[in-house]
């Protein structure tokens, strides 16, 4: 079972962390405050495990995230029990976070 980051682990990350991979910690459970835990499972099939990342809560503003929590909605429904999953890649999310960065900084 993967452990999510500790809040030292989130502070780390330079400037406003927009998101932070989740692949380890010494907080098992423990989410820092203003983020939400999601996994991304790639075409979203329900037997993959995922990359677990815990996204600022600012990040839900974004057209582009709001985009991919509908697809989520319309893959997976609003019972999802556990951690939301995202059908995204890694590479995808990586992508988009950068470019959000890139503009927020324009």
């Amino acid at each position: 079972m993967a452990m999510w980051g500790s809040r030292k682990q989130a502070a780390k990350v330079t400037g406003p962390a927009w998101y932070v991979h989740a692949d380890g910690g010494d907080s098992a459970g423990r989410v820092p405050k203003g983020y939400i835990p999601m996994v991304l499972v790639g075409d979203g099939e329900d037997n993959e495990e995922g990359q677990r990342v815990l996204v600022n809560i600012s990040m839900l503003r974004e057209p582009c995230m709001a985009a991919l929590l509908e697809m989520a909605e319309q893959q997976f429904g609003h019972g999802q029990r556990g951690v939301l999953r995202i059908p995204c890649s890694v590479t995808h999310f990586d992508q988009m976070v950068s470019a959000m960065i890139s503009k927020a900084a324009s």
